[in-house]
């Protein structure tokens, strides 16, 4: 089949683009490898050269038996494209489950089974499709130079302040975009607490962060996400401490849960560096999580659409 895929985000940061190789982008490669053709746009003015594909504007959406989309249901361009008349499935990003788009889309993938359950009752057509990318998030050998690691765009829903408080006085990291005109809090509380920050980094050197880390810390909120980096430090069988959100119970006991205070999470912490676990989550992921798993979940859903 031929999917038309739709980065339906702001490109304000071109970086962010180029750079993406997280599981859903290692997924659509794996579609490729399965013969399949896989168009990707975005709202660009130009193409864009994309390690994977060639990332080409949205105007240029001639023909597809199925549109997939990468978005939450706000996003601009569902409703114009849904007027081609082309089968449309979206990735749902998160954020409410009843935004203004959500009755554009013939299937909805989710990340989480919160997410397929508060659609489902709604009647919205849905299943689960996730995973990263286990060709790239590989353990390798690597002097730990960071304490703690929490990779995630400084938003207010990741809770960095509480971050920061945890990780007061130990060699702590928190990379991830950075907004230059509004949460500038977000990093700065780290900054004042002694967390080295770092703006958005590729995949490729956010693959060798984690391995210079000893543990990765989720303080994220249950709306804040965070499940892919979950999943990414799970695959370098990295100790995971997370705090209180619901979006976490597919990992069961293979990570580590904690109150939302900075007293506990630093406990947690401090247990943690004291007794350095061998982990090997990884297994686990490549079983279930893996950009494979991500393909045939997206394979079997697409081919659906695509023979209405």
């Amino acid at each position: 089949m031929r999917i038309a895929f739709v980065w339906d985000w702001e490109m304000k940061a071109i970086e962010q683009t180029v750079t993406w190789e997280d599981g859903l982008a290692a997924a659509l490669k794996e579609l490729q490898n399965r013969g399949h053709t896989v168009d990707v746009y975005a709202d660009t003015t130009e193409d864009i050269q994309h390690p994977y594909f060639m990332i080409q504007p949205i105007d240029a959406l001639m023909k597809a038996d199925v549109i997939l989309h990468w978005a939450d249901f706000t996003r601009p361009h569902a409703e114009p494209l849904k007027k081609l008349g082309i089968p449309m499935a979206i990735c749902f990003a998160g954020g409410a489950t009843d935004g203004p788009t959500v009755g554009c889309f013939d299937h909805i993938f989710v990340e989480s089974e919160i997410y397929w359950a508060k659609l489902k009752a709604d009647g919205k057509p849905v299943s689960i499709a996730f995973g990263t990318n286990t060709d790239l998030f590989v353990p390798v050998t690597q002097p730990k130079v960071f304490d703690t690691i929490f990779p995630a765009t400084f938003a207010r829903w990741k809770r960095h302040q509480l971050y920061a408080e945890a990780t007061q006085g130990l060699k702590s990291l928190a990379v991830g975009y950075m907004y230059d005109d509004h949460e500038q809090d977000c990093w700065q509380t780290c900054i004042d607490h002694g967390v080295t920050v770092l703006p958005h980094v590729s995949a490729r050197v956010l693959h060798r962060l984690y391995a210079a880390s000893k543990i990765c810390v989720i303080t994220s909120q249950s709306d804040g996400g965070s499940q892919r980096t979950v999943l990414e430090a799970m695959a370098m069988n990295m100790p995971v401490i997370v705090t209180d959100s619901d979006k976490f119970d597919w990992a069961a006991e293979r990570i580590y849960r904690c109150d939302p205070n900075p007293q506990e999470l630093r406990s947690y912490i401090n247990t943690l560096l004291d007794g350095e676990p061998d982990v090997n989550t990884r297994d686990f992921v490549v079983n279930n999580w893996s950009h494979i798993n991500y393909a045939d979940a997206l394979e079997e859903e697409l081919l659906k659409l695509s023979h209405r």
